[in-house]
């Protein structure tokens, strides 16, 4: 069964009703002042995917498109949009970057304690690896690193949620003599916020809203066996108010009541709409299960969708007549309201640090908020221009196998003129009652300069350049070959410069989203966990993870990450080099000679190797006797004993006796 809460408040109708106003009144100032960051945000993802929604330029002869048919050597075809990877190529370039230091460790977020509480510092770890595994924190992780890089504006949320999991338990009642259980199974939730719905209080920069904004959100909208399965959960923790009236909220697609609050993706792809995935989500499955009601039956709208509203804020109890502990002190509070009509949830959250749960990152940090440029906005203009220059570079060639003239319309028809074909037969009608009139009087052709136009193509190249040296990410970074022989001492000096320019938004990441999500997923296991037998996913064994024992030791164990390794919490490198120096002096072995074997066992266990403690030379059983050490020489060389001498035969020579 799934655990109830106990330190439920139950929240009167007067008191839902003064949160709904609260939430509307957040969502409202959400929509009004929100446009600007959207359309910044569609301009990004546009360049991203080199989309371009305008259409090609059409000759038309009596408003008869003469490109109609399918020529391959089409010369006025003026619609080929040439643009130059550059956003895509920096934006991916950082984004794996950030991913290599914050996504590839295994586990994504070992524990570092002292040796007396490593067996803690192992179980706290395994829980942690199995919180990832079941979330999927590198997927969510990987697209918060993508919309930092994108817009320099990213949402993460730390929750700690539920998921159903299944047993199988003995019962000889039943025929298999098995049954299965559903059992709810709590864990850090590790959710990446759509940008564009992401709510937060606009008074503070946005790397500051989690410690000191009043309140931050999101907006989804999810479909109605979503909505039910939510509602269930909650309903289950004791937590779930008006299922009923939310549940019949429901809409089909379009706008309800004129108060959407979700803000959808632009269009981006030349082939796929964008709402067509909308709108099959709000077709009316109804109509496949009508006369379900007549027959005694419930007919559900499973085509109906809602917008869920999910808000973190600090409130005063009493200001909205709530009956709890500390009434009038500020307390943060989640609160999930459906289709801006009802609250579903709304209980109290105790968060590290007071944090808000939901943490913006913002890479690119200079105090200007989200006026500040991402890396995928600087780089737009250098990519704009880069397109121009090829394109002028392809106009100028399709024209130099074209030309330009002028010609009597009266003799040659222009569809005639303008015929796409490689090898077209033009008519031309001359009239013998014009005495003169020949070809040459009739079409006059224009000659063509292209100069100003023969080094586009290198000035866009050397525009893409600038557009490597805005954010230090050069050929080799982008693993491209770099042309210049350097020495090894050189090209790592080289390639160390262009790192420490990378590592500046992964050191804001750290301290603005990273190390307070580690304190919050520590603090979420301590104050709700439960003990639980987990496998390993290093060594394969079963820990039996008691958490009382953890809060016990809760002060003792130190959250690494990509950034943060553990060799860096636990100083790996001067123990090693520690290690070396008493092998190399006598007083020190005399001193630490018996603690080397420990020593080398928590160094190991640090690197991630697990085990060693079998081979403890202090665990070892006590020496034989030296006989049975003998004994046992003895067994291992194959020798039985000691061998008696036998006679020789006499010697040829000897004389018989």
């Amino acid at each position: 069964m799934a655990t109830v809460k106990t330190d439920i408040i139950r929240i009167k109708k007067e008191s839902q009703s003064s949160l709904l106003n609260f939430v509307r009144r957040v969502t409202e100032y959400h929509v009004q002042n929100s446009t600007e960051l959207h359309e910044k945000m569609d301009i990004i993802d546009r360049a991203y995917a080199r989309y371009s929604d305008d259409g090609a330029a059409v000759i038309t002869d009596g408003g008869v498109d003469v490109r109609a048919s399918d020529v391959s050597c089409d010369i006025f075809n003026t619609g080929d949009k040439i643009t130059p990877p550059v956003v895509v190529s920096q934006v991916d370039s950082y984004v794996a970057y950030l991913a290599d230091v914050f996504c590839t460790g295994s586990p994504l977020f070992p524990v570092v304690s002292s040796p007396s509480t490593r067996v803690w510092a192992e179980q706290l770890e395994t829980l942690l690896d199995d919180h990832a595994s079941l979330g999927g924190y590198a997927r969510q992780l990987l697209m918060f690193l993508r919309d930092g890089v994108k817009y320099n504006y990213s949402g993460l949320e730390i929750d700690w949620d539920s998921i159903s999991q299944y047993s199988t338990l003995s019962d000889y009642l039943t025929g298999t003599g098995q049954k299965l259980e559903n059992k709810d199974k709590f864990f850090n939730r590790l959710k990446r916020i759509s940008p564009r719905n992401i709510i937060r209080d606009a008074s503070v920069l946005p790397g500051d809203v989690a410690e000191h904004g009043d309140y931050v959100g999101y907006i989804e909208r999810i479909s109605m066996t979503q909505m039910k399965k939510y509602l269930i959960k909650m309903d289950k923790q004791g937590r779930a108010f008006n299922i009923n009236e939310a549940m019949n909220s429901g809409y089909m697609g379009g706008v309800y009541n004129g108060t959407n609050v979700y803000t959808d993706n632009p269009q981006i792809s030349e082939y796929v709409s964008k709402d067509g995935y909308t709108n099959k989500r709000g077709v009316d499955w109804d109509a496949y299960a009508s006369g379900g009601a007549s027959k005694g039956r419930r007919s559900p709208s499973y085509g109906n969708q809602y917008e869920k509203v999910v808000l973190y804020a600090r409130i005063i109890p009493a200001d909205h007549g709530i009956v709890s502990p500390q009434p009038n002190t500020p307390q943060i509070w989640r609160i999930v309201v459906v289709n801006n009509q009802h609250v579903v949830a709304a209980h109290r959250i105790i968060s590290a640090y007071d944090y808000l749960p939901i943490l913006i990152g913002q890479p690119m940090e200079d105090g200007f908020g989200d006026q500040t440029q991402s890396v995928a906005e600087s780089e737009i203009p250098f990519q704009e221009g880069a397109a121009k220059l090829f394109n002028i570079r392809f106009a100028a060639a399709r024209r130099s196998v074209s030309d330009r003239a002028l010609f009597n319309s009266n003799v040659i028809k222009a569809k005639d003129v303008n015929s796409k074909a490689a090898a077209p037969k033009i008519p031309v009608n001359i009239s013998p009652l014009t005495p003169g009139m020949t070809l040459d009087s009739v079409y006059k052709q224009i000659p063509f300069d292209m100069r100003g136009t023969e080094s586009t193509i290198q000035d866009a190249q050397v525009m893409i350049g600038f557009s490597k040296e805005l954010h230090g990410l050069n050929n080799a970074k982008m693993g491209q070959f770099q042309k210049g022989n350097k020495s090894v001492t050189e090209w790592n000096d080289t390639m160390g410069g262009a790192d420490n320019r990378l590592r500046l938004p992964a050191l804001v990441l750290e301290y603005q989203v990273f190390a307070p999500m580690k304190s919050m997923m520590t603090l979420n296991i301590f104050q709700n966990g439960e003990n639980v037998d987990l496998v390993s996913q290093k060594t394969g064994e079963v820990i039996k993870i008691d958490i009382t024992e953890l809060r016990k030791h809760a002060l003792s164990f130190k959250l690494a990450d990509g950034y943060s390794p553990k060799s860096k919490l636990a100083s790996t490198d001067m123990i090693a080099q520690g290690m070396q120096m008493i092998g190399q002096s006598q007083i020190l072995q005399q001193s630490f000679g018996t603690s080397l074997p420990g020593m080398f066992i928590h160094l190991m266990s640090l690197g991630g190797v697990k085990g060693l403690e079998e081979y403890d030379p202090s665990k070892a059983p006590a020496a034989a006797p030296p006989g049975l050490q003998d004994a046992s020489l003895q067994a291992m060389t194959g020798a039985v004993g000691p061998q008696p001498v036998l006679p020789t035969e006499p010697a040829t020579n000897a004389p018989l006796p």
